[in-house]
């Protein structure tokens, strides 16, 4: 069904709104509209900073981590000057050059397949089912995709349907990491609502993957909608972990990585012990492409948000350093302490100060630049992405027993959370 008319909104807001209220009852939790806003601004901005952050080293690094902590965008300029493994032969290593060129930010499939699944749920709606999702793939989803999703969307022209497409018998790459990078959108679209979130994310995951291989989308997208009201990283990892089967191995490696960042200070003592246990092998899979392995990648986010203890700089810092496809968990990471701490909590030095001649009056510009999805619009301002994802999460908090109100002057969401 797709979206509500807007004036259909405004008469449920009409409808929910009273100047003075009680206390929310037990099992319900409210937020501004400013609030939530600002957090799904955090959302979308924290995963284009770490997804630039890791850019210049996505899969250079596996057996040993990068020697120096990154902790800023790091260019052609840093690789022999400190001897560092860096992607050079495109423009994941020129990312201050290209902003500048570009005016903004631009797409990568760190987002760009969210920016494609903002616009189907906005033309199908929230319960936008397999057949539905696949015609807008075929349509706009063409170019720039790898691993799992190369694979399905190559099963698609076939005339399959999810989940056959991501499943072990038609996707060679069912194992990997490519849905978890791209359904966390849908924590942003369930605000406080994580059982709604986990299930649509894993529904969308196996589009591309399978088994196991979805579990990393369950348990991001899960803290994304918890982070709406939990800042305590280590609840949101426990309370995600606790939505999987006690047989997953990766809830297995997740309460792992739980007790040895109590048992280690030392990020590096965790990240070998998670290499060691999982890089090759999960269970009795033995893994065929290490780098890109869902286990591997899920469980190195799962450390750098545990070490990282809320501070956006630290944890997206960690994520990248540690290696591997290492611009998926710093953007993976950076979306989700975007919404704990907002947009504002992420450093000028890396959402304005990027131009030659003068820093951007707000982060990337607002504007973000697509070349990659087909058919969709080349030139969308942030600010408009924000307020059409807030659109989106209005109508999920209505359609699950929410209600718009007015408190002390301000707009407030009542969601029935879980």
């Amino acid at each position: 069904m797709p979206l509500k008319s807007i004036a259909t909104i405004s008469a449920l807001f009409l409808l929910h709104t009273q100047s003075t209220f009680a206390q929310a009852e037990e099992g319900l939790k409210r937020i501004s509209e400013t609030d939530l806003k600002d957090k799904i601004h955090g959302y979308w901005i924290g995963q284009l900073t770490g997804n630039y952050i890791g850019f210049p080293f996505e899969n250079l690094y596996d057996e040993e981590p990068i020697p120096v902590f990154i902790e800023r965008y790091y260019t052609f300029k840093d690789a022999e000057a400190l001897g560092l493994k860096m992607n050079l032969d495109d423009r994941r290593s020129y990312t201050p050059i290209l902003a500048d060129a570009l005016g903004g930010a631009w797409s990568d499939d760190d987002t760009d397949i969210e920016f494609a699944t903002l616009h189907a749920v906005e033309e199908y709606g929230l319960d936008i089912t397999y057949p539905e999702i696949v015609a807008f793939w075929k349509k706009h989803v063409n170019r720039y995709i790898w691993a799992a999703a190369r694979a399905a969307r190559d099963n698609m022209d076939t005339g399959l349907l999810p989940p056959e497409t991501g499943d072990r018998e038609n996707n060679h790459r069912w194992f990997g990491i490519s849905s978890q990078l791209m359904t966390e959108i849908w924590g942003a679209f369930y605000p406080g609502m994580t059982l709604q979130a986990a299930e649509r994310a894993e529904w969308n995951a196996k589009m591309m993957t399978a088994d196991w291989a979805t579990h990393p989308d369950i348990v991001y997208a899960s803290m994304y909608s918890a982070a709406f009201f939990e800042s305590d990283v280590r609840k949101l990892v426990t309370d995600a972990a606790r939505k999987l089967p006690k047989e997953s191995p990766y809830r297995r490696g997740i309460e792992e990585t739980l007790m040895w960042s109590l048992q280690h200070a030392d990020w590096h003592v965790t990240r070998k012990l998670i290499h060691d246990k999982y890089y090759t092998r999960v269970d009795d899979f033995e893994v065929p492409y290490e780098m890109g392995g869902a286990v591997i990648n899920g469980l190195i986010g799962i450390m750098s948000i545990l070490y990282g203890e809320g501070d956006f700089m630290k944890t997206v810092s960690i994520a990248t350093t540690a290696g591997y496809d290492c611009d998926n968990q710093a953007a993976t990471c950076g979306g989700l302490l975007g919404i704990i701490n907002g947009g504002s909590s992420i450093p000028d030095t890396l959402t304005r100060d990027l131009p030659s001649r003068w820093p951007w009056e707000t982060p990337f510009n607002d504007q973000y630049i697509n070349y990659s999805r087909d058919g969709l619009p080349n030139f969308t301002r942030i600010s408009d992405i924000v307020t059409r994802i807030q659109r989106i999460a209005e109508q999920a908090i209505f359609e699950n027993g929410g209600r718009k109100l007015r408190q002390d002057g301000q707009v407030v969401y009542e969601i029935v959370t879980n």
